[in-house]
């Protein structure tokens, strides 16, 4: 669980039906925040100088374990579901979603357009 906090991009999402859908660059990453068994799940920009532009629109995220397997429970607006964490590690994360989309993300390196005499 030590490696879920932080900032994390999205790069493959794979379908029920076998296809998938690769991200080759994103506007947006996920930020995971969490102390003990609860905390949250928010979109983030990045910018050039590397900072993050953000919103107050925080996912409440729940941490379940059930079986020796981690799920992380969520509750949006009107619905609640699950995702499976499949594969945790520094530079990797792997989610079953509820719904069977399967998501890969890559751990987020920020980058800075800023030189030493900025």
């Amino acid at each position: 669980m030590k490696y879920l906090q932080g900032y994390w991009e999205i790069h493959k999402v794979a379908f029920s039906d076998g296809t998938e859908k690769t991200y080759a660059a994103n506007t947006t990453i996920e930020f995971f925040d969490w102390n003990g068994r609860s905390g949250y799940r928010k979109k983030v920009q990045p910018t050039l100088d590397g900072k993050y532009l953000t919103s107050d629109d925080a996912l409440p995220m729940e941490i379940l374990w059930r079986d020796k397997r981690l799920f992380l429970g969520f509750t949006g607006s009107d619905t609640e579901w699950e995702e499976e964490v499949l594969e945790l590690d520094s530079l990797n994360l792997t989610t079953l979603h509820s719904n069977g989309l399967l998501y890969t993300y890559n751990r987020y390196e920020p980058f800075s357009l800023k030189t030493d005499h900025d």
